[in-house]
């Protein structure tokens, strides 16, 4: 009996790990990252800087600094913070493909490769999608 408990715990964990997915894995077309760069330009370098460096009490979104930031943090987070809180002069605006290009553009920004298919623009399945930094090893 010890062992039963385990091993349908091992079953019911595995399909959810197999869910989960990185930004690693090429979870936006090149396509989606360029249309969010344009976008980028008209509604948020004015704070985070044409370079995502920031500036003036906006965080960076580009570096090491956003990457430590977000490391294990969500795709779905990262979406939802664009949607709800940006630009902050007139937050909520953007349509979910915008903040989804302009996600993408994040991404692309910070050396996650690009892939076959559009980030989507709906929180739960992008909620499936984490931000994980590659350790170097030394």
């Amino acid at each position: 009996m010890g062992i039963k408990q385990p091993v349908l715990l091992l079953l019911c964990v595995l399909p959810l790990l197999a869910l989960s997915r990185s930004a690693s894995d090429g979870v936006y077309t090149k396509q989606q990252a360029v249309r969010g760069k344009s976008l980028f330009s008209e509604e948020c370098a004015k704070c985070h800087g044409e370079n995502l460096s920031g500036g003036d009490g906006s965080p960076e979104l580009a570096g090491n600094e956003f990457l430590s930031r977000w490391h294990g943090k969500t795709v779905g987070g990262l979406f939802e913070l664009i949607r709800k809180t940006m630009p902050t002069d007139d937050p909520g605006h953007l349509s979910t493909r915008q903040c989804a290009d302009l996600a993408a553009f994040i991404l692309n920004s910070n050396g996650f490769p690009a892939g076959e298919k559009e980030l989507e623009n709906n929180t739960e399945a992008l909620n499936e999608i984490r931000i994980e930094v590659k350790q170097e090893k030394q």
